[in-house]
C-alpha cells in the first residue's frame, strides 16, 4: 500500500465504506489516521458528497473533543477518497465496556457530561453528527474524549439531510424521526446520546441491531425503551429519568440541547422542570402545540416559546427559540436558529411572530395565553402596570355654618347702616 507523502501504512480498521489507515505523514514526522472511502461507492454521488460534508464539517469544528482534520482530502487513480485525520490514541468506549463491563454510575455520569459538553460545541456550530454511538467515541489515555465519525454529518442550515440507502444511522442509536427518513434537527443526536448513556451504564444496547434494515427500523419505532434500573438497580431515579426523557420518541419531549442534557445529570434541573419552565412548540406538523398552516415555507418544527418562571413571585421570563429553514420574524427583525428574549407587555403589546417572515405566517398571543392557560392553569398576561402614583388631592370640606340664616340677617344689618350714614352725610351738606 503506497499513499503520496505518507510511510508506514498500515490498515487499523474497515467498515462497508472503506477502511482506515495509520500511516506517518513524512513532512512532519506525526502518526496520522487516513479515512479511505472505496471506489465501491464513491462511483455514486451521494457517496461523495458524504465525503466532502465530513472534510468540511471538521474543517469547520475547533474543539479539544472532536477529531481534527490534518491537510487536504486527495484521491488516488483507482478512485477512493481519502481524508487525513489526526489520529486518536486510546480506545473506544464500546471497547472500553467489552473488556471492563459497564461503568458505575459516578464515572458515567463523569464520562457523559465530557460528551455532552462536546456535542453542545458540535450544536452551537449548527451541525448535527447523526451517527453518535460507543463506537464513535474515543477515550483518549489521559482521561479525555474525542467523538469521532463525522461521515453522515449534517448542516442545520440544509432543510434535508442526505440519506444514502433505506436507513441513515447505526442500530439501535438512530432516532425515530431518522429511522423514518423525515427531515431531522439537532434532537436527533440527543436521542442517541440517550441510547449511549444507557449502554455506558448498563453494558447493553437500549435497542439491538435487528438482521435487516426494515427490523431495525421497526424496533427503532415501536420498542419502548425499558428503565435501566431493570438492569442495573443501583442508578439513580434521577439518571434513568434522564435517559427515558432523552429518547423520548417524540422530539418536543426530549431534552432540546446537549446542556440541558447535562444539567439534568448534573441535578441542576429537577424532575418539576416542567411546572418553572413552559414549552409551547410550533410548526407546521400536528405533534406541535399550536399547528400553523400547510405552507411549506413553515418547517415542520418552526420554533418555540419558553416561558421560564423560577419562582411563583418572579414574573415570566421568554424566550423564542427558532429551529426553522426559513427563519423567523420578530418585530421586524430575522431570527434563524437563534433564541430571542422577549419582554412580558399586555397582550395587545406583544411583539409579531411571523414564522417564514410572511404575514400570514402570524403567530397569535391568544392562542398562546390559551394553551398557556391549559398547561399551567395560570394566565399568561396580567392587566398593565398602573403608572406612577401621583399625588392625590384631598378635599377636605369647609366647617358648615351651623345658622345660615344669621349670616343672611348680618348681612341686611350691614347694607342698613351704610345707607343711614349716607342719608345724614347728604343732610347736613
Amino acid at each position: 500500500m503506497e499513499l503520496p507523502g505518507y510511510s508506514h501504512i498500515e490498515e487499523i480498521g474497515r467498515g462497508g465504506m472503506g477502511c482506515v489507515y495509520k500511516a506517518i505523514e513524512n513532512s512532519t514526522g506525526r502518526i496520522v489516521a487516513i479515512k479511505m472511502m472505496s471506489n465501491k461507492v464513491t462511483c455514486y454521488p451521494e457517496y461523495r458528497s458524504l465525503f466532502s460534508t465530513e472534510a468540511n464539517t471538521l474543517r469547520q469544528l475547533n474543539h479539544p473533543s472532536i477529531v481534527k482534520i490534518i491537510g487536504n482530502t486527495f484521491s488516488d487513480a483507482q478512485g477512493n477518497l481519502y481524508l487525513p485525520m489526526e489520529f486518536v490514541e486510546g480506545e473506544t468506549i464500546s471497547q472500553h465496556v467489552r473488556k471492563y463491563g459497564a461503568y458505575s454510575e459516578a464515572e458515567g455520569l463523569q464520562l457523559m457530561c465530557q460528551i455532552l459538553d462536546a456535542m453542545q460545541y458540535v450544536y452551537s456550530q449548527n451541525k448535527i453528527h447523526r451517527d453518535i454511538k460507543p463506537s464513535n467515541i474515543m477515550l483518549r489515555p489521559e482521561g479525555g474524549i474525542c467523538i469521532i465519525d463525522f461521515g453522515i454529518a449534517k448542516d442545520t442550515h440544509i432543510s434535508t439531510g442526505m440519506t444514502v440507502g433505506n436507513v441513515i444511522g447505526t442500530s439501535g442509536y438512530m432516532s425515530p424521526e431518522q429511522a423514518t427518513g423525515l427531515n431531522i434537527d439537532h434532537r436527533t443526536d440527543i436521542y442517541s446520546l440517550g441510547c449511549l448513556l444507557y449502554y455506558i451504564l448498563s453494558g447493553q444496547d437500549a435497542i439491538t441491531k435487528a438482521d435487516n434494515d426494515f427490523e431495525t427500523k421497526l424496533r427503532v419505532l415501536d420498542t419502548v425503551i425499558p428503565d435501566i434500573r431493570q438492569i442495573n438497580p443501583s442508578i439513580s431515579e434521577n439518571t434513568s429519568f434522564a435517559i427515558q426523557k432523552a429518547t423520548n420518541k417524540n422530539m418536543l419531549k426530549r431534552f432540546q440541547t446537549p446542556a440541558d442534557f447535562k444539567a439534568a445529570l448534573s441535578h441542576e434541573e429537577s424532575r418539576t422542570e416542567d411546572v418553572s419552565k413552559t414549552i409551547i412548540t410550533i410548526g407546521r406538523d400536528t405533534d406541535n402545540d399550536i399547528t400553523m398552516s400547510t405552507d411549506k415555507a413553515i418547517s415542520q418544527h418552526h420554533g418555540r416559546l419558553i416561558f421560564i418562571k423560577p419562582m411563583p413571585t418572579v414574573q415570566v421570563s421568554i424566550l423564542y427559540e427558532d429551529f426553522s429553514t426559513n427563519g423567523t420574524g420578530l418585530d421586524g427583525k430575522y431570527i434563524h436558529q437563534a433564541q430571542e428574549h422577549i419582554s412580558l407587555a399586555p397582550i395587545n403589546q406583544m411583539p409579531e411572530i411571523l414564522l417564514a417572515g410572511r404575514p400570514e405566517n402570524k403567530v397569535s398571543w391568544d392562542e398562546v395565553e390559551k394553551i398557556y392557560r391549559q398547561k399551567t392553569g395560570h394566565s399568561l398576561f396580567v392587566l398593565p402596570a398602573p403608572e406612577e402614583d401621583s399625588p392625590t388631592l384631598i378635599n377636605i370640606p369647609s366647617k358648615p355654618n351651623p345658622n345660615p340664616s344669621a349670616s343672611i340677617w348680618k348681612w341686611v344689618a350691614l347694607i342698613t347702616l351704610f345707607i343711614l350714614i349716607i342719608i345724614i352725610i347728604l343732610a347736613n351738606l
